[in-house]
């Protein structure tokens, strides 16, 4: 019964924070923009004016075309309806994937299949990466704490640190300038026209510019891995129950990993979930920095040219998935703790 109250609870919580997220969202992008945009004018006009605009750069389009999709985003977000509608249309848009088009100009058509495109690019980066920097950071983590004080110890930690301290779009630019010191060559990004196509045509490239962004990422992620996984073996080799192991003789290396490494990753696995959940939520400044045609730079994209249902969409999706990552943990940690169980 203990743990079913507290599955429950966390149930509850997620459900009120998840409320939460969509309000707070809803009013992001679907009421503040108005307010500062367009003062004086009423919301519907506002509305027209920011999700529909009738800008010079849309030559070629009628008069009539222009009123037909004003007529077609009136109707899907409920701008001319009362604001309890409007949200209710809002909640249901944002479930079904009923996400609108991109209005900032930078990026064209449906925001579902800019999401769609993008996705696994931000995935094949942000998934590779965040993988790499566990595995080793876990790994130098462990052989380091085991080494507390030694020239390894010292020598990992010290470069670890130097490198963590290091802001990602330096580290990035250190490394493409070391990429023209050693080869000769520059970096070739693969930009975001290439989002729509598929094949090998595609996959070659993708790969061949997928190192540089990979290596920056990862190395970026391995200091706070490597830096936690060094304290909680720090502490875990402590503890009496290792002390006793060794007094009885035990092997060292049965003493590290089956004793010790068990309960010090522990910490560790609730990282990683929660970094899982912020895959979708890209890399920004890697993206732009190595022009990688992911969620992080459509991010960027869409922040600097107003792309409100673009930012509205991906907002939701990232706080969604980090929320979801998160009970999740606290699900597991219901069955790995006995204290939980026992209520």
């Amino acid at each position: 019964m203990g743990l079913q109250r507290y599955i429950a609870r966390r149930a509850v919580y997620t459900i009120i924070i998840l409320f939460v997220i969509i309000s707070f969202n809803f009013v992001l992008f679907q009421v503040l923009p108005f307010q500062v945009s367009c003062p004086g004018e009423s919301y519907t006009q506002c509305a027209q004016l920011l999700y529909v605009p009738p800008a010079p750069a849309r030559a070629g389009n009628t008069t009539a075309l222009i009123e037909h999709e004003r007529a077609e985003v009136m109707a899907a977000y409920g701008f001319d309806k009362p604001l309890w509608t409007r949200f209710g249309l809002y909640v249901i848009n944002m479930f079904s994937g009923q996400y609108g088009f991109n209005i900032g100009g930078a990026i064209g058509g449906p925001v579902i299949q800019t999401i769609q495109q993008r996705t696994p690019y931000t995935v094949l980066l942000i998934g590779a990466s965040t993988v790499a920097a566990y595995i080793i950071g876990i790994g130098v983590g462990v052989i380091s704490a085991a080494r507390r004080g030694k020239i390894l110890d010292v020598t990992s930690l010290s470069l670890l640190l130097f490198i963590n301290a290091l802001p990602v779009f330096f580290l990035g630019g250190i490394l493409i300038v070391l990429q023209i010191l050693t080869t000769g060559v520059g970096y070739h990004n693969v930009g975001s026209l290439i989002v729509a196509k598929t094949g090998w045509a595609v996959a070659a490239p993708v790969l061949q510019a997928l190192w540089l962004p990979f290596v920056t990422l990862t190395l970026a992620g391995v200091g706070g891995v490597y830096l936690t996984m060094r304290a909680t073996m720090i502490d875990t080799l402590s503890e009496d129950y290792v002390v006793m192991a060794r007094a009885r003789g035990v092997d060292e290396r049965t003493v590290l990993y089956r004793h010790a490494f068990r309960n010090a990753i522990l910490p560790l696995v609730t990282l990683f979930a929660l970094s899982i959940g912020f895959i979708l939520a890209g890399a920004i400044i890697t993206e732009t920095v190595f022009d990688w045609p992911g969620l992080g730079i459509a991010t960027y994209i869409g922040v600097v040219s107003n792309d409100f249902p673009l930012e509205q969409a991906i907002f939701f999706i990232i706080s969604v998935m980090v929320l979801l990552a998160n009970f999740i943990v606290d699900i597991a940690y219901g069955f790995l703790d006995p204290r939980i169980r026992a209520g």
